[in-house]
C-alpha cells in the first residue's frame, strides 16, 4: 500500500551511509537555526543539483497529505490524513474546513469570520482568522499538536459527536431474507416437509426510513395435504428528531414497557432516543461530587479497575459523564492533591433498569389504535404518555397516562439508590375499565424493584414484585375482551407476580460462577412458578457446567430436569474445534446422553461445523446430527441431517440481504435490524480487499462491500486489510470513520487507483533530476512522491502511459513513460528523459 510522503522508506534508504555523517560535521556553527552544507548531498554526483530548501528550516516540509495523531488541548482525537499547506514563512499549516474544526471540538459560531464561511470551504490561515487558536506539526512525531482556549472550545461529554456531522445516508432500497425448510421422513412410509421465508423490506429517503416485515409459510403433511400463507406483520415510517433526541414512528409498531406493559399499535410515536447520547451519558451512573484543595487528579475504580480519570481545578467538582460499566457496584474515589496527599472515599452505587442520570429526561407519547392479536377483536383508539426524569443525588422520577374511551389508568412513581443498602424503585398504577358487558372494573398495580451489587464478595441481586387489588386490568388485557372473573380460563386472572435473580462469583471467578432465579405468578385460582440454578466452571481450559430446573405450570403439572455438560478444547489436535458431551435427565421422561465435535474453518473462521451422536434410555434409541453453516460475503447458508429412531431429516437455510444505492446493487450477510445502520465501502476496481473486524466480508468484483453492525450516532471505523490488495491497487487510505443515523446507507467510499508500481530514474541536462524535487503524475496531483538520490522516484497505480511532473525550486520539467504489459512484475523499472 502507498502511502503519500511516506517516501523515506524507498528513496532515502538509497542513501549511502556517509550521507547521514555528513548532516552531522556539515553543521556549521551552534545556533537556533541550525544549518548544514547541502553541497555535501553533491559529493557523489557533483554538478548535479540538490533542492532541499523545504527542509533548510525548523518545520519546514514538503506540503501535502500526512498521516498524523491529531491532539486537541492535549487530548488525543485520533488518528487521520490531514492536508498541509506551506505558509508565507514556509512552515506547514493543516488544511481544515470549518465542519472539521467543529468535530475537533471549536465553537466555529463563536468567531465572526466563520459564521458565514461554507461549511465544506478549507480555512487556509485560521491563525488569523481564528485568534488563540495554535496548530504545530511535530513531523518527527508526526503529530499534529492543536490548543483552543477554553472559551472557543465545545465542552461536548466523553465520546459525543456532534449533530452537525451524523449523516442520514444515501438513498436506497433494502432486502433482507431468511429461507429455511426442511424435509422429514418417516421411517414407518411417507414424509412432510415445510418452508419458512421472511422478508424484511425498506427504502431509504433523506432522514426518513419506511419499513415492511412479512411472512410465507408452506407445510405439507405426510397425509400430501398442503397449506400456505402470507402474512404483512407490519409496516412503519420513521425518522430521527435531532433537536429533541428521538426518534417519530408512523404506522405498526409497539410501544415502550418502562412502565406500561408493552403492546402492538398501529398510530404515531414519538420517543426520546438514548442512542443519541454519547456511551458517557447513556444509561444510570452517579454524579461524583467533592472538593479538590488544588490542582487535583480524579480518579474513579469499580472493582479495581480505572474507570475514569480527569483533572479539576481547586474547589468543587462534579463528575457527571461517567460509563455505565455495570448496574452496580461500589465506587473507590481518589483524590491526589498537587502535593502528592491523596484522599480516598467510597460511593456505593446500584441502579434499576428505570434510573436515569441527573438531569436526563426521557419521553414517549404514542396515539393510535390497539392491535389485536386475535382476528376480529376490539381494537380501540388511546393515547399513552410517559415521563422519567433524573433528578439530583440518584433519585429519579416517572409516572405516565393511558386513555381510551373505556379505558383510563395513571402510573406514578420513584426510584432512589440507598447507598450501601442497593437501590429500590416503588410505584403505583391505578387503572379504570369498561369491559365488553358494560361491567366496569378497577383496581390498582403496585409494583416494586430492588437491586444491589457487594463487588467484594462478586454478589448480584435483583427481585422484582407486582400485587393486583381490586380488579385491575391492564390495557391488552382490557381490550382483549376479558370481562369476569375466570376470564374464559379455569386459572382466573392474575393476582401478583414474584420475580428473583442472584449471581455469585467464586473467589473472583477462578471456582466459578452459580445462579440462581425463581418466578412465580398468581392467579385468582392458580399460580405458577419456575426455578433455575446452573453453576459454571473452567478448569484447565474445560468448561463445566450443572443446571437444574424445576417448574409447574398453571394445571399443576410438574417438570423437573438436570443436565451437566463438559466441553474439552481440541486445539493440540484440531484448531478452533471443541469436543462436547451432555447428559439431559427430566423426572417423569427419558434421559438422553449426547457427544460431539464443533468448531471453525478456514483462514476467517467463517465455516462452522458440528457433528454429534447422542442415545435416548426408556426405548428413544440412537439419534445424530451434522451441520455446516458458512458465512460468506453475500449470504448465509446453512444445512444440516439428524435422525433418531422413527425419523430422519434435511434441513437447510440462506439468509442475506440486497442493498440497491446510488452507485448499484450489492449482496450482503444479513442486516441485523430493521432500522441497523450499515455502510456500502467503495473501492472502485479493489476486488477480493477483506474487511476488518467483519468475518467473511469481502468486496466484490466491483470493489463493494457492506458493512453491517454500525452503531447509530457513534464515530465508527471502517478500514480494509491491505495485506489483501493486489499487486496493481493501491489506496491512499485504508481506514475511515463515519457516522450514521439510525437505519442511514453511508457510504464508505475510499479513494483507489488501479496501476503498475515504478522505480523511474529521471535525468535532466544530462545530470538526475535535483535530490528533494517533487514528483506528481500529470492529472493526479495527489500521486507524489520526494525524488531521492540519483533521481530516483517511486510512483504507483500508474497506467500504462503518461507524463511525471517534476518541480525544484526554480526549475520544474516532464517526464514521459511508458510500461510494457508483457512484463510480469511487481515493479517496474525504467530511465526517462525530464524536458
Amino acid at each position: 500500500m502507498k502511502k503519500n510522503h511516506v517516501f523515506m522508506h524507498r528513496s532515502l534508504l538509497a542513501l549511502p551511509s556517509w550521507l547521514l555523517v555528513s548532516f552531522a560535521f556539515g553543521v556549521t556553527q551552534v545556533r537556533a537555526d541550525d544549518r548544514f552544507n547541502v553541497q555535501a548531498l553533491e559529493i557523489e554526483h557533483p554538478g548535479g543539483p540538490v533542492d532541499v530548501s523545504q527542509f533548510s528550516r525548523a518545520g519546514g516540509q514538503t506540503p501535502g497529505i500526512y498521516r498524523v495523531d491529531v491532539w486537541v488541548n492535549d487530548m488525543l482525537k485520533g488518528r487521520q490524513d490531514v492536508t498541509f499547506i506551506a505558509l508565507k514563512d514556509q512552515t506547514l499549516s493543516p488544511l481544515f474546513t470549518p465542519a472539521e474544526w467543529q468535530t475537533l471540538g471549536l465553537k466555529t459560531g463563536s468567531i465572526a469570520a466563520l459564521r458565514h464561511w461554507p461549511a465544506q470551504k478549507p480555512v487556509e490561515d485560521f491563525a488569523t482568522l481564528m485568534p488563540g487558536v495554535v496548530g504545530h506539526f511535530d513531523f518527527s512525531h508526526q503529530k499534529l499538536l492543536i490548543t483552543i482556549p477554553q472559551e472557543l472550545l465545545d465542552t461536548l461529554a466523553r465520546g459525543a459527536v456532534s449533530p452537525e456531522l451524523w449523516d442520514e445516508g444515501a438513498p436506497a432500497l433494502l432486502l433482507n431474507y431468511n429461507l429455511s425448510g426442511a424435509r422429514t421422513w418417516q421411517n414407518a412410509g411417507g414424509s412432510d416437509q415445510n418452508q419458512f421465508l421472511s422478508l424484511r423490506s425498506g427504502a431509504n429517503w433523506g432522514g426518513w426510513r419506511l419499513r415492511n416485515y412479512s411472512t410465507w409459510r408452506y407445510s405439507r403433511n405426510i397425509d400430501g395435504q398442503s397449506q400456505q400463507d402470507w402474512d404483512s406483520a407490519y409496516s412503519f415510517l420513521q425518522r430521527d428528531v435531532p433537536v429533541i433526541k428521538g426518534q417519530f414512528i408512523a404506522g405498526e409498531s409497539t410501544t415502550p414497557a418502562d412502565i406500561f406493559d408493552s403492546f402492538a399499535f398501529r398510530g404515531v410515536q414519538l420517543f426520546s432516543d438514548d442512542n443519541m447520547l454519547p456511551d458517557s451519558l447513556r444509561g444510570f451512573a452517579p454524579v461524583i461530587r467533592g472538593i479538590a484543595r488544588s490542582n487535583a487528579q480524579v480518579t474513579i475504580k469499580q472493582s479495581g479497575i480505572v474507570i475514569y480519570q480527569t483533572y479539576v481545578p481547586p474547589g468543587a467538582f462534579s463528575i457527571n459523564d461517567l460509563y455505565p460499566t455495570s448496574a452496580s457496584g461500589d465506587l473507590d474515589i481518589t483524590i491526589r492533591e498537587s502535593n502528592g496527599e491523596e484522599r480516598h472515599f467510597t460511593q456505593a452505587f446500584s441502579a434499576i433498569p428505570i434510573m436515569q442520570r441527573e438531569g436526563r429526561l426521557k419521553y414517549a407519547l404514542t396515539l393510535g389504535k390497539y392491535r389485536a392479536y386475535q382476528y376480529g377483536g376490539d381494537e380501540p383508539g388511546f393515547v399513552q404518555g410517559s415521563l422519567i426524569y433524573g433528578l439530583g443525588y440518584g433519585v429519579t422520577l416517572f409516572g405516565g397516562s393511558q386513555m381510551a374511551e373505556n379505558y383510563h389508568a395513571a402510573n406514578a412513581g420513584m426510584g432512589s439508590m440507598m447507598g450501601d443498602l442497593g437501590s429500590v424503585s416503588l410505584d403505583t398504577t391505578f387503572a379504570d375499565s369498561q369491559l365488553t358487558d358494560n361491567h366496569n372494573a378497577g383496581g390498582q398495580a403496585y409494583r416494586l424493584q430492588y437491586a444491589k451489587s457487594v463487588a467484594a464478595t462478586g454478589s448480584t441481586l435483583s427481585l422484582a414484585g407486582i400485587r393486583y387489588r381490586g380488579d385491575f386490568y391492564h390495557f391488552s388485557d382490557a381490550s382483549n375482551g376479558r370481562q369476569d372473573e375466570s376470564n374464559g380460563q379455569p386459572y382466573g386472572r392474575q393476582r401478583g407476580q414474584f420475580r428473583l435473580n442472584l449471581t455469585q462469583t467464586l473467589n473472583h471467578g477462578e471456582w466459578g460462577s452459580l445462579s440462581l432465579s425463581y418466578y412465580q405468578q398468581k392467579y385468582t385460582q392458580t399460580r405458577q412458578r419456575s426455578f433455575g440454578f446452573s453453576y459454571n466452571v473452567n478448569i484447565a481450559s474445560i468448561d463445566y457446567a450443572l443446571s437444574l430446573t424445576d417448574s409447574q405450570s398453571v394445571d399443576g403439572q410438574n417438570d423437573r430436569q438436570i443436565a451437566f455438560n463438559i466441553s474439552i478444547p481440541l486445539s493440540r489436535w484440531l484448531p478452533n474445534a471443541r469436543a462436547t458431551a451432555s447428559m439431559n435427565s427430566a423426572q417423569n421422561g427419558p434421559a438422553f446422553y449426547q457427544t460431539g465435535i464443533n468448531g471453525t474453518l478456514l483462514e476467517d473462521n467463517n465455516l462452522s461445523y458440528a457433528v454429534s451422536e447422542g442415545y435416548g434410555s426408556d426405548g428413544q434409541g440412537n439419534s445424530g446430527s451434522a451441520s455446516l453453516n458458512y458465512l460468506g460475503s453475500a449470504a448465509q447458508l446453512s444445512g444440516g441431517y439428524n435422525y433418531n429412531q422413527t425419523s430422519h431429516q434435511l434441513n437447510y437455510g440462506w439468509q442475506g440481504a440486497v442493498v440497491g444505492h446510488p452507485h448499484g446493487v450489492t449482496f450482503s450477510q444479513p442486516l441485523m435490524s430493521d432500522v441497523s445502520a450499515i455502510a456500502i465501502v467503495r473501492a472502485p476496481g479493489a476486488a477480493g480487499v477483506k474487511l476488518q473486524n467483519n468475518t467473511g466480508v469481502y468486496t466484490d468484483w466491483r470493489g463493494y462491500a457492506v458493512v453491517n453492525y454500525l452503531s447509530p450516532y457513534k464515530r465508527t471505523r471502517v478500514a480494509l486489510d491491505t495485506t489483501s490488495l493486489d499487486e496493481n491497487i493501491d489506496i491512499d487510505d485504508n481506514v475511515l470513520s463515519v457516522v450514521p443515523t439510525s437505519g442511514a446507507v453511508v457510504m464508505a467510499s475510499f479513494t483507489t487507483r488501479a496501476g503498475s508500481r515504478l522505480l523511474l530514474t529521471l535525468t535532466y541536462n544530462g545530470q538526475p533530476v535535483p535530490f528533494g524535487a517533487e514528483a506528481f503524475v500529470a492529472g493526479d496531483e495527489r500521486n507524489r512522491a520526494i525524488v531521492g538520490d540519483n533521481g530516483q522516484v517511486y510512483l504507483s497505480g500508474l497506467a500504462q502511459q503518461g507524463n511525471i511532473q517534476v518541480i525544484w525550486r526554480g526549475g520544474q520539467c516532464q517526464a514521459p513513460f511508458t510500461l510494457q504489459n508483457t512484463q510480469k512484475v511487481t515493479v517496474f523499472q525504467s530511465a526517462s528523459v525530464c524536458q
